[in-house]
C-alpha cells in the first residue's frame, strides 16, 4: 500500500517549499512611523532637547523592539519594547544640552523585529542660538612672535528681540597677558571687544577666558574663550621624546643605553646654549654646535634602570638653557616605559 504523504516529503524540493510556505502565512509586525527625522530648528539653550518618535504597529503580530543605539553618548534613549497588534509606541531621544554647541545632528538605530526595517535610523537636528551672541564663535588665538602686536576683534550683539543690551562690564584671569576695550560697534544694541596680546610675553602658551557682562537676564555672563601664545624664534624639534617600550636591566651591567636627538635652530638671529639640565639621572645630554650661534643638537641617553616592578615608567624633564632673554629655558619631557 502506497503512503503519498510519506512519498511527498521524501521528494526532493518539496519538503522546502512546505516549510516556506508555512512561514510566509505566519502573522507579521509591522512599524508605521508618523515621522523619522525631527528638527528643532533655531532653538535657545535647553538643559535637554526632548523629542519622542511615534509609531503604530499595523501588523497583525507583537512588535519587538530589540534596541536602540544613539550615535554618540549625549543622547540618551527611552522606547516602548513590546507593541501589541493596532497599538502605538515611541521611542524617545533626549539630548544632553551641555553638549551641544551650535548647530547638532544626532541620530539612533532602532532595531526591531519588522521584516521589512530590521534596522531603522531616527535623526534629530537643529541649531542653538544663544541669547548673547559673539561672533566669531570659539576660541580667540592671540599667536605672535615676541615684540609683534597681535589683535582681535569680538561683535556682541543679542539674539533676545525685546532686550536692549548693554555691555556692563568686561573681566578675565589674563590680565597680565593681555589687554581689552569695549567700543560701539556700527549697529544699535551691537558692540565690539577689542584684545590685545602683550606683545613683551616671553615664549609661552596658555589659556584662559574673558567673561561678558551684560543685562540679559536669561544670560547676564558669556565667556570667550582664549588662547596666548608666544612663538619661539628657536625652533626646536621634537619638543617631547618618547623612548617607547625599552627592556629594563634585570642585573646590573646589562642595560641596553638609548640615543635621540634635538636640534635647536634660530633661522635669524644668533643664540647660544649655556648649559642643559635633567631632572631624571638616568638620562644624560650632550650639546653638540652644528654652525656655531644658529643650530645646535642635543643628544640625550637613556640608560635603563634595574626593573624594580612588572610595569615600570621612567620620566623626566631637560632643560636648555640658553642666552637670549626671551627663551632663556627651553624644557623637553622625556618618558621610557619598560617592556
Amino acid at each position: 500500500m502506497k503512503r503519498p504523504f510519506l512519498v511527498a516529503l521524501l521528494v526532493p524540493g518539496l519538503l522546502p517549499a512546505f516549510a516556506v510556505a508555512q512561514h510566509a502565512s505566519a502573522p507579521q509586525p509591522r512599524m508605521e512611523w508618523r515621522e523619522v527625522a525631527f528638527n528643532f530648528g533655531d532653538v535657545y539653550h535647553q538643559e535637554k532637547y526632548v523629542h519622542a518618535f511615534l509609531f503604530r504597529n499595523m501588523g497583525p503580530a507583537a512588535l519587538e523592539i530589540k534596541a536602540v543605539n544613539p550615535s554618540c553618548g549625549c543622547t540618551a534613549v527611552k522606547f516602548d519594547r513590546v507593541v501589541g497588534p493596532g497599538q502605538t509606541g515611541q521611542v524617545e531621544l533626549s539630548i544632553d544640552g551641555a553638549k551641544v554647541h551650535g548647530s547638532f545632528d544626532k541620530s539612533a538605530a532602532v532595531e526591531s523585529n519588522d521584516a521589512d526595517q530590521p534596522h531603522l535610523v531616527l535623526k534629530v537636528i537643529g541649531r542653538e542660538i544663544p541669547y548673547v551672541n559673539v561672533q566669531p564663535e570659539g576660541t580667540v588665538h592671540l599667536q605672535g612672535r615676541y615684540g609683534e602686536p597681535i589683535e582681535q576683534d569680538v561683535t556682541i550683539t543679542s539674539n533676545e528681540k525685546d532686550l536692549d543690551l548693554k555691555v556692563l562690564g568686561v573681566t578675565s584671569n589674563l590680565d597680565d597677558k593681555i589687554t581689552y576695550a569695549v567700543d560701539n560697534g556700527t549697529g544699535p544694541g551691537e558692540y565690539r571687544l577689542k584684545i590685545y596680546k602683550n606683545p613683551k610675553l616671553p615664549a609661552l602658551s596658555t589659556y584662559g577666558s574673558i567673561q561678558v557682562h551684560t543685562n540679559s537676564t536669561r544670560m547676564p555672563l558669556s565667556t570667550v574663550p582664549v588662547h596666548v601664545m608666544t612663538k619661539s624664534s628657536i625652533s626646536m624639534s621634537p619638543t617631547v621624546l618618547n623612548y617607547g617600550e625599552v627592556a629594563f636591566a634585570n642585573a646590573q651591567g646589562k642595560q641596553t643605553p638609548a640615543t635621540k636627538t634635538i636640534t635647536l635652530t634660530r633661522p635669524d638671529g644668533r643664540f647660544q646654549i649655556k648649559d642643559v639640565t635633567v631632572s631624571n639621572p638616568n638620562y644624560k645630554a650632550t650639546v653638540d654646535a652644528v654652525t656655531p650661534g644658529l643650530q645646535y643638537r642635543v643628544q640625550v641617553t637613556f640608560t635603563p634602570p634595574l626593573r624594580k616592578q612588572g610595569k615600570q615608567t621612567e620620566a623626566g624633564e631637560l632643560v636648555i638653557h640658553t642666552d637670549d632673554p626671551q627663551e632663556p629655558a627651553m624644557r623637553v619631557q622625556l618618558i621610557a616605559h619598560s617592556l
